[in-house]
């Protein structure tokens, strides 16, 4: 009965794992997509706080390794999850 409750835990962690890392990975997602779209359609209206091309590019580059992490870490908590609930 013990490794049963162990077993649980630990299924429970990866998947919460794999919920937490979906969450960042649509936080950066969204940050991905509102550089891309105002480097194509620049607005001047919209002031955005540090809105040279440069900062931009910079801060796609801060963005994309986040979201290539946060798509392996997810990858890995559901399969490892699965894997764990599957053993039970």
């Amino acid at each position: 009965m013990i490794n049963m409750k162990k077993t649980n835990f630990i299924v429970v962690f990866w998947l919460l794992l794999a919920l937490i890392s979906f969450v960042v990975f649509v936080i950066n997602f969204s940050g991905f997509w509102d550089s891309i779209s105002y480097l194509i359609f620049p607005s001047k209206e919209y002031v955005y706080e540090g809105n040279s091309k440069e900062d931009l590019l910079r801060k796609l580059i801060q963005v994309i390794p986040m979201i290539v992490f946060t798509v392996v870490t997810f990858i890995i908590g559901i399969k490892q999850g699965l894997k764990n609930y599957n053993q039970v």
